[in-house]
């Protein structure tokens, strides 16, 4: 059996359909920030708690993946290949076998330094599941066309802090069970 038999069976999903799911999503999404900035008006807030005009930055990127769907369709397939490939290993390991990780932090990414990171097959999972899922959503934010410098620039850098931000090597229970 190939490694991408699982896969051959599969149906990618329909590109206009998925467009017009993600513009559903979008007016849902900002017919709720709309509902919030309105609310924070009425109770005295100054209707401007997006001063550095970030909502608009990522609306143009949505509107910019939309306008390819098949691009977010080869992504996803991308990322779902990179999980079963992590699922297999993690299933592997458990089985004694020696694997080599599906993915490792950068050059310099020091937040998995802990031998722990490494050794203990749960913390290991949680680490490679977290960098699989933050490079894939930078690259993908990367990689869209149709914005201009300045968009891109700032919706590279929001994504970078989102992503940072949900690092597990950010949260307590992560820090004292790696210190144990």
């Amino acid at each position: 059996m190939s490694q991408n038999s699982s896969f051959e069976n599969l149906t990618p999903p329909d590109p206009a359909e998925f467009a017009r799911n993600m513009a559903k999503v979008a007016e849902r999404s900002q017919k709720l920030v709309s509902g919030f900035m309105a609310r924070q008006a009425e109770d005295g807030g100054s209707g401007n708690s997006d001063p550095l005009n970030i909502s608009a930055a990522f609306t143009e990127l949505t509107q910019a993946m939309m306008s390819d769907p098949q691009k977010i369709i080869e992504a996803q397939t991308q990322l779902w290949q990179q999980y079963m490939d992590l699922w297999q290993g993690a299933a592997r390991r458990m089985a004694g076998e020696e694997v080599a990780p599906v993915i490792t932090p950068a050059r310099g990414d020091n937040r998995f330094r802990d031998s722990e990171w490494a050794e203990n097959q749960v913390f290991d999972f949680v680490k490679q599941s977290y960098l699989l899922t933050a490079r894939w959503l930078q690259d993908t934010v990367h990689e869209v066309e149709g914005l201009d410098d300045a968009t891109a620039k700032k919706v590279d850098f929001y994504t970078r802090q989102f992503t940072d931000a949900m690092s597990p090597s950010n949260f307590g229970i992560a820090h004292r069970e790696v210190a144990r």
